[in-house]
C-alpha cells in the first residue's frame, strides 16, 4: 500500500534539492511539481458546481480522489510518495481527511534571499522574456510582482504556508534551506523523525538533478538544477539596498518566531 506525503513550501528554498535527496531512499519517490493538486481541485469544483452536487456523497468523493492519486502514480513502484506542489498548503484539511497519517515538508528561506535567487536566475537567462512575471520593467517591479498579495509567486505560497501552519501545525515541518545545505544529515534525520520513518543513509556527495523540459516551459534554464555535491555557498546579493531594506523590515519569516 502506498503512503502519500507532500512537499509544499516557498520557491527558491530547496524543494528540488530536498526531493533529490529523498529519492535516494529506495522506498521513496519524489520529484518536481506535479499537477495532482489541480486535478483534485478541478474534480471537487466540477462536482460542487454541477447538478450532481447532492447525489455524490463525501465518501464517494473521497474514493474518487484516492483514485486520482493512485492512477497518477500507477507506474511508481515505491512504498512512499512525496507529491510536490506549492498549493497543497491551502488544502491541509482535505489532505488530513484523505490521508490521516500524512505530513507536509515545507522548504523555507528568508524572503530577501528568495528574491535575490530569482534575480540571479533571471540574469542568467537574458535572451528570454520572463514569462512568469506580469511586470518586468525593473528589479523593483519584479520584486513587487513576486510579492504581490493576489498573484505573487512568492507571496501566494507564503500565505498558504501561514494558513497551513496555524490551522494544522502538526502536519507541517519547516525545512530551512541554509540548514539543509550546511547540516544535511542533521536536517534529514529530523525529517525522518517527523515522518516517523527509519533513517536512510543518504549520500550528500552525489545528488545531482535537473529537469530541462519543465525549465523550458518557464523560459529559465537551470531553474531546477541541483549540483552533485551538497554544500552551502552564500550567493552574491544583486538586489539594490532599498529592496533589501524594504523586504527585511517586513519580517515575513514567521517560522523563526514559533518557539
Amino acid at each position: 500500500m502506498i503512503s502519500y506525503y507532500f512537499i509544499s513550501g516557498l520557491p527558491r528554498s530547496g524543494s528540488t534539492l530536498l526531493s533529490s535527496i529523498l529519492k535516494q531512499n529506495v522506498q521513496f519517490d519524489a520529484g518536481i511539481s506535479s499537477p495532482l493538486y489541480y486535478m483534485a481541485k478541478n474534480f471537487r469544483d466540477l462536482i460542487t458546481n454541477s447538478e450532481y452536487n447532492h447525489s455524490v456523497d463525501d465518501e464517494k468523493r473521497k474514493k474518487i480522489l484516492h483514485g486520482i492519486f493512485d492512477s497518477y502514480y500507477y507506474d511508481v513502484n515505491k512504498s512512499t510518495i512525496f507529491d510536490s506542489n506549492r498549493e497543497w498548503t491551502k488544502e491541509t484539511s482535505l489532505l488530513k481527511q484523505l490521508f490521516p497519517y500524512t505530513k507536509i515538508l515545507s522548504p523555507v528561506r528568508d524572503i530577501v534571499s528568495i528574491l535575490n535567487s530569482f534575480e540571479v536566475i533571471f540574469s542568467k537567462n537574458p535572451f528570454h522574456t520572463i514569462t512568469m512575471l506580469n511586470n518586468n520593467i525593473s528589479v523593483f517591479a519584479r520584486c513587487d510582482d513576486l510579492i504581490d498579495s493576489e498573484r505573487g509567486i512568492v507571496s501566494r505560497p507564503w500565505i498558504g504556508l501561514r494558513e497551513a501552519y496555524f490551522s494544522n501545525p502538526d502536519m507541517i515541518k519547516f525545512v530551512e534551506y541554509e540548514k539543509l545545505c550546511k547540516n544535511p544529515e542533521e536536517t534529514m534525520r529530523s525529517i525522518y523523525e517527523f515522518l516517523e520513518k527509519p533513517y536512510y543513509q543518504h549520500d550528500f556527495e552525489n545528488i545531482e538533478y535537473s529537469n530541462e523540459i519543465f525549465d523550458q516551459q518557464c523560459n529559465l534554464k537551470n531553474l531546477h538544477t541541483v549540483r552533485r555535491k551538497l554544500e552551502y555557498s552564500s550567493p552574491r546579493c544583486v538586489l539594490p539596498p532599498e529592496i533589501v531594506r524594504k523586504y527585511s523590515e517586513m519580517n515575513m519569516e514567521f517560522w523563526k518566531n514559533l518557539n
